[in-house]
Protein backbone atom coordinates (compact mmCIF):
# COMPACT_ATOMS: atom_id res chain seq x y z
CA UNK A 1 0.00 0.00 0.00
CA UNK A 2 1.36 3.09 -0.53
CA UNK A 3 -0.15 6.90 -0.39
CA UNK A 4 0.79 10.43 0.14
CA UNK A 5 0.00 12.39 3.59
CA UNK A 6 -0.20 15.91 1.39
CA UNK A 7 -0.64 17.18 -1.99
CA UNK A 8 2.27 15.82 -3.73
CA UNK A 9 4.75 18.18 -4.54
CA UNK A 10 8.31 17.29 -6.38
CA UNK A 11 9.67 20.28 -6.09
CA UNK A 12 9.39 23.61 -3.74
CA UNK A 13 7.30 25.08 -6.62
CA UNK A 14 3.97 25.86 -5.18
CA UNK A 15 0.71 26.58 -7.58
CA UNK A 16 -2.28 28.80 -6.86
CA UNK A 17 -5.52 28.12 -7.34
CA UNK A 18 -5.15 30.60 -10.81
CA UNK A 19 -2.81 28.18 -11.80
CA UNK A 20 0.18 30.76 -11.46
CA UNK A 21 3.16 28.68 -10.37
CA UNK A 22 5.23 30.21 -7.50
CA UNK A 23 9.14 28.86 -8.05
CA UNK A 24 11.00 28.65 -4.80
CA UNK A 25 14.49 27.65 -4.17
CA UNK A 26 15.15 24.15 -4.04
CA UNK A 27 19.11 25.44 -2.74
CA UNK A 28 19.37 23.48 0.48
CA UNK A 29 19.58 25.71 3.88
CA UNK A 30 23.07 25.64 5.03
CA UNK A 31 21.72 24.65 8.71
CA UNK A 32 20.62 21.22 7.69
CA UNK A 33 22.73 18.36 6.95
CA UNK A 34 23.85 16.39 3.61
CA UNK A 35 21.18 13.71 2.35
CA UNK A 36 22.78 11.11 0.52
CA UNK A 37 21.47 10.50 -2.72
CA UNK A 38 21.56 7.15 -5.03
CA UNK A 39 20.18 6.31 -8.69
CA UNK A 40 17.02 4.63 -8.13
CA UNK A 41 16.47 1.39 -8.83
CA UNK A 42 13.23 -0.16 -10.43
CA UNK A 43 11.60 -2.40 -7.08
CA UNK A 44 10.05 -1.72 -4.25
CA UNK A 45 10.87 -4.32 -1.49
CA UNK A 46 13.86 -4.26 0.68
CA UNK A 47 17.11 -7.10 0.75
CA UNK A 48 16.58 -10.69 1.41
CA UNK A 49 18.99 -11.83 4.21
CA UNK A 50 19.67 -15.54 3.95
CA UNK A 51 19.45 -17.31 7.57
CA UNK A 52 20.40 -20.91 8.56
CA UNK A 53 20.26 -24.16 6.33
CA UNK A 54 19.87 -21.60 3.44
CA UNK A 55 16.28 -19.98 4.74
CA UNK A 56 15.83 -16.35 2.70
CA UNK A 57 13.84 -14.38 4.33
CA UNK A 58 12.49 -10.62 4.01
CA UNK A 59 12.11 -8.35 6.83
CA UNK A 60 10.05 -5.19 7.17
CA UNK A 61 10.38 -2.04 9.57
CA UNK A 62 8.41 -0.11 12.01
CA UNK A 63 8.91 3.20 12.46
CA UNK A 64 8.50 6.06 14.37
CA UNK A 65 9.13 10.15 13.46
CA UNK A 66 8.12 12.27 16.57
CA UNK A 67 8.28 16.22 17.69
CA UNK A 68 9.93 18.01 20.12
CA UNK A 69 10.15 19.24 24.22
CA UNK A 70 10.33 17.55 27.39
CA UNK A 71 7.23 16.50 28.86
CA UNK A 72 5.68 14.56 31.82
CA UNK A 73 3.90 11.65 31.87
CA UNK A 74 0.86 13.33 31.32
CA UNK A 75 1.60 15.16 27.70
CA UNK A 76 2.02 18.77 29.77
CA UNK A 77 5.46 20.56 29.41
CA UNK A 78 8.39 19.86 32.05
CA UNK A 79 8.90 23.63 32.02
CA UNK A 80 5.85 25.60 30.57
CA UNK A 81 7.26 28.96 30.31
CA UNK A 82 10.26 27.23 28.03
CA UNK A 83 8.02 25.00 25.90
CA UNK A 84 8.02 26.24 22.01
CA UNK A 85 4.21 26.55 21.74
CA UNK A 86 4.25 28.68 18.59
CA UNK A 87 6.69 26.33 16.75
CA UNK A 88 4.12 23.28 17.96
CA UNK A 89 1.52 25.00 16.60
CA UNK A 90 3.09 25.53 13.61
CA UNK A 91 4.90 22.15 13.22
CA UNK A 92 1.38 20.47 13.53
CA UNK A 93 -0.04 22.35 11.05
CA UNK A 94 2.47 21.19 8.81
CA UNK A 95 3.36 17.72 9.58
CA UNK A 96 2.10 16.30 6.65
CA UNK A 97 4.06 18.23 4.11
CA UNK A 98 7.49 17.07 6.31
CA UNK A 99 5.87 13.52 6.02
CA UNK A 100 5.81 14.19 2.42
CA UNK A 101 9.50 15.15 2.05
CA UNK A 102 10.97 12.59 4.59
CA UNK A 103 9.61 9.80 2.07
CA UNK A 104 10.74 11.90 -0.95
CA UNK A 105 14.15 11.78 0.38
CA UNK A 106 14.80 8.38 1.84
CA UNK A 107 13.69 7.27 -1.50
CA UNK A 108 16.47 9.06 -3.04
CA UNK A 109 18.83 8.10 -0.14
CA UNK A 110 18.11 4.27 -0.37
CA UNK A 111 17.94 4.17 -4.32
CA UNK A 112 14.37 2.17 -4.78
CA UNK A 113 10.98 2.92 -4.10
CA UNK A 114 9.77 2.44 -0.36
CA UNK A 115 6.36 1.59 0.00
CA UNK A 116 4.71 2.11 3.92
CA UNK A 117 1.18 2.20 5.61
CA UNK A 118 0.79 4.11 8.48
CA UNK A 119 -1.35 6.53 10.45
CA UNK A 120 -0.76 9.61 12.29
CA UNK A 121 -1.26 9.74 16.16
CA UNK A 122 -1.78 12.98 18.31
CA UNK A 123 0.46 12.11 21.20
CA UNK A 124 -0.23 13.23 24.85
CA UNK A 125 1.28 16.76 24.43
CA UNK A 126 -0.94 17.39 21.36
CA UNK A 127 1.52 17.26 18.99
CA UNK A 128 1.23 14.84 15.91
CA UNK A 129 3.86 11.91 15.32
CA UNK A 130 3.70 9.21 13.37
CA UNK A 131 3.75 4.86 12.47
CA UNK A 132 4.72 3.59 9.53
CA UNK A 133 5.40 0.07 8.36
CA UNK A 134 7.38 -0.17 5.86
CA UNK A 135 8.14 -2.96 2.68
CA UNK A 136 11.87 -3.98 3.54
CA UNK A 137 14.51 -3.09 6.53
CA UNK A 138 16.56 0.13 5.83
CA UNK A 139 19.85 0.61 8.64
CA UNK A 140 18.90 2.83 11.40
CA UNK A 141 21.72 5.24 10.91
CA UNK A 142 20.23 6.09 7.99
CA UNK A 143 16.43 6.19 8.82
CA UNK A 144 17.72 9.02 11.33
CA UNK A 145 20.40 10.57 8.95
CA UNK A 146 17.34 11.15 6.70
CA UNK A 147 15.02 12.42 9.11
CA UNK A 148 17.48 15.00 10.55
CA UNK A 149 18.05 16.19 7.43
CA UNK A 150 14.97 16.19 6.37
CA UNK A 151 12.85 19.84 6.76
CA UNK A 152 9.69 21.43 5.11
CA UNK A 153 9.89 25.66 4.18
CA UNK A 154 6.91 27.67 4.53
CA UNK A 155 6.86 30.93 2.36
CA UNK A 156 3.86 32.38 3.89
CA UNK A 157 4.24 36.26 4.68
CA UNK A 158 5.43 37.23 8.03
CA UNK A 159 2.51 36.81 11.04
CA UNK A 160 4.48 38.22 13.76
CA UNK A 161 1.96 40.89 15.01
CA UNK A 162 -1.92 40.42 15.24
CA UNK A 163 -3.96 42.98 13.29
CA UNK A 164 -7.42 42.09 13.44
CA UNK A 165 -9.56 39.93 15.85
CA UNK A 166 -13.50 39.84 17.06
CA UNK A 167 -13.44 43.26 18.00
CA UNK A 168 -11.80 44.62 15.20
CA UNK A 169 -12.43 42.60 11.98
CA UNK A 170 -11.93 43.32 8.20
CA UNK A 171 -14.73 44.61 6.55
CA UNK A 172 -16.33 43.07 3.63
CA UNK A 173 -16.39 45.60 0.26
CA UNK A 174 -18.64 44.27 -2.20
CA UNK A 175 -16.42 46.51 -5.03
CA UNK A 176 -13.02 44.20 -4.11
CA UNK A 177 -12.74 42.36 -0.83
CA UNK A 178 -12.24 43.04 2.87
CA UNK A 179 -11.04 46.82 3.71
CA UNK A 180 -9.31 48.00 7.20
CA UNK A 181 -12.67 48.86 9.41
CA UNK A 182 -11.18 52.37 10.39
CA UNK A 183 -9.28 53.36 7.23
CA UNK A 184 -11.30 51.72 4.90
CA UNK A 185 -7.78 50.61 3.18
CA UNK A 186 -8.05 47.81 0.76
CA UNK A 187 -6.33 44.86 2.37
CA UNK A 188 -4.12 42.77 0.38
CA UNK A 189 -5.36 39.19 -0.58
CA UNK A 190 -3.19 36.24 -0.04
CA UNK A 191 -2.06 36.03 -3.69
CA UNK A 192 -1.17 39.82 -3.65
CA UNK A 193 0.87 39.16 -0.36
CA UNK A 194 2.66 36.06 -1.96
CA UNK A 195 4.03 38.54 -4.62
CA UNK A 196 5.50 40.57 -2.37
CA UNK A 197 7.29 37.79 -0.66
CA UNK A 198 7.99 36.65 -4.27
CA UNK A 199 9.61 40.03 -5.01
CA UNK A 200 11.73 40.32 -1.76
CA UNK A 201 15.15 38.72 -2.76
CA UNK A 202 15.90 38.57 1.21
CA UNK A 203 12.83 36.72 1.94
CA UNK A 204 12.74 33.73 4.68
CA UNK A 205 10.61 31.19 4.96
CA UNK A 206 8.26 32.52 7.88
CA UNK A 207 8.97 28.51 9.00
CA UNK A 208 10.74 25.47 8.96
CA UNK A 209 9.35 22.61 10.29
CA UNK A 210 11.54 19.72 11.54
CA UNK A 211 11.42 16.14 13.06
CA UNK A 212 12.08 16.33 16.75
CA UNK A 213 14.59 13.84 18.11
CA UNK A 214 12.31 10.66 18.17
CA UNK A 215 13.04 8.69 15.74
CA UNK A 216 12.37 4.87 16.28
CA UNK A 217 12.87 2.17 13.68
CA UNK A 218 13.14 -2.09 14.35
CA UNK A 219 13.21 -4.96 12.35
CA UNK A 220 9.78 -7.18 12.10
CA UNK A 221 9.53 -10.44 10.49
CA UNK A 222 6.09 -11.85 8.85
CA UNK A 223 4.03 -13.90 10.91
CA UNK A 224 5.63 -13.07 14.57
CA UNK A 225 3.58 -11.37 17.46
CA UNK A 226 5.59 -8.03 16.56
CA UNK A 227 4.19 -8.41 13.33
CA UNK A 228 0.35 -8.57 14.46
CA UNK A 229 1.41 -6.05 17.31
CA UNK A 230 2.50 -3.37 14.73
CA UNK A 231 -0.05 -4.07 12.00
CA UNK A 232 -2.64 -3.57 15.06
CA UNK A 233 -1.21 -0.27 15.97
CA UNK A 234 -1.35 1.06 13.12
CA UNK A 235 -4.99 0.08 12.00
CA UNK A 236 -6.25 1.21 15.50
CA UNK A 237 -5.50 5.01 14.45
CA UNK A 238 -6.89 4.49 10.96
CA UNK A 239 -9.94 4.19 12.40
CA UNK A 240 -10.29 6.45 15.73
CA UNK A 241 -10.69 9.93 15.30
CA UNK A 242 -7.89 12.27 16.54
CA UNK A 243 -10.32 14.02 19.21
CA UNK A 244 -10.97 10.80 20.90
CA UNK A 245 -7.32 9.58 21.42
CA UNK A 246 -6.37 11.62 24.68
CA UNK A 247 -8.67 12.82 27.46
CA UNK A 248 -8.00 16.14 29.24
CA UNK A 249 -8.29 15.63 32.80
CA UNK A 250 -6.24 17.96 35.10
CA UNK A 251 -5.71 21.65 35.49
CA UNK A 252 -2.16 21.25 33.65
CA UNK A 253 -3.56 19.29 31.06
CA UNK A 254 -6.13 22.29 30.32
CA UNK A 255 -3.87 25.34 30.62
CA UNK A 256 -1.29 23.14 28.42
CA UNK A 257 -4.43 22.72 25.52
CA UNK A 258 -5.68 26.25 26.12
CA UNK A 259 -1.94 27.73 25.27
CA UNK A 260 -1.58 25.38 22.35
CA UNK A 261 -5.11 26.73 21.15
CA UNK A 262 -4.14 29.87 20.96
CA UNK A 263 -1.29 29.68 19.38
CA UNK A 264 -3.47 27.76 16.41
CA UNK A 265 -5.74 30.30 16.50
CA UNK A 266 -3.72 33.61 16.24
CA UNK A 267 -0.22 32.24 14.78
CA UNK A 268 -1.71 30.19 12.13
CA UNK A 269 -5.65 31.40 11.31
CA UNK A 270 -4.26 34.61 12.31
CA UNK A 271 -2.56 34.80 9.09
CA UNK A 272 -5.80 34.12 6.86
CA UNK A 273 -7.90 36.57 8.72
CA UNK A 274 -5.13 39.62 9.08
CA UNK A 275 -4.26 39.55 5.36
CA UNK A 276 -7.88 38.70 3.60
CA UNK A 277 -6.09 35.72 2.65
CA UNK A 278 -9.59 34.18 1.23
CA UNK A 279 -10.48 37.09 -0.58
CA UNK A 280 -13.20 35.92 -3.43
CA UNK A 281 -15.02 37.50 -6.17
CA UNK A 282 -17.49 40.84 -5.24
CA UNK A 283 -20.77 38.68 -6.42
CA UNK A 284 -20.04 35.33 -4.24
CA UNK A 285 -19.69 37.37 -1.05
CA UNK A 286 -17.09 37.12 1.80
CA UNK A 287 -15.27 34.13 2.54
CA UNK A 288 -16.06 32.14 5.70
CA UNK A 289 -12.62 32.08 7.71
Amino acid sequence: MRGRPAPPHATQDQEDDDGKRRVRSTKRRQDAPDLPRLPLENRTVGRTFEGHAGQVFRPSMFLTLGSHGRVHSDGTPVDPDAYAYRRAAWDAVHFPRLLDRFWQNLRRAVGWNVQYAGAVEPQRRLAPHAHFAMRGTIPRALVREVAAATYHQVWWPRVDELLYGPGRAPQWDSAGGYIDPESGELLPSWDDALDLVDADPDAEPVHVVRFGSQVDAKGVLAGTKDADRCVGYITKYLTKQAADCHDVTTGRQRAHLERLWQELRHAVLGAVRQLAALRCPAEEGPARV
